[in-house]
């Protein structure tokens, strides 16, 4: 009886830990390489909705240091619903937004994909372990 409880509160933390990181991996810091640009972003949860905001971005033309305000945020109501990160808008400076679906490939990539000028397009996400 001595090891009922703190077995039992052992099972109720593990169980509370591993159903709160299931779905709270793609929280952190991504850094983005593609052939158009370079960037880094951070994924932030408020009220289990998921938000990006924009650390760096240089598209060769334009170089972008986030300084956390407002308009860093360039990725809004992503929600996690089956495996899969859905519902995300992805905005662009002009004010338009790409509608995007993440997906969680391994605990460092994240793959999302997005429909652009009427062609599905993929980005992978890498996470930044030294940022």
């Amino acid at each position: 009886m001595t090891y009922l409880k703190p077995v039992l509160a052992f099972l109720f933390f593990a169980l509370t830990f591993t159903s709160c990181a299931q779905k709270d991996k793609i929280i952190g810091i991504w850094d983005v390489e593609t052939d158009d640009y370079d960037a880094v972003y951070e994924i932030v949860e408020n009220d289990n909705t998921f938000f990006g905001k924009v650390h760096y971005y240089n598209d060769g033309a334009t170089e972008y240091k986030g300084d956390n305000k407002k308009e860093d945020y360039f990725l809004t109501g992503l929600e996690y619903k089956n495996g899969n990160y859905i519902n995300g808008k992805m905005y662009l400076p002009d004010g338009s937004f790409y509608n995007v679906i993440f997906t969680l490939n391994d605990d460092n990539t994240l793959e999302a994909l997005m429909t652009v000028d009427n062609q599905p397009y993929k980005e992978i996400w890498k996470r930044n372990t030294t940022y």
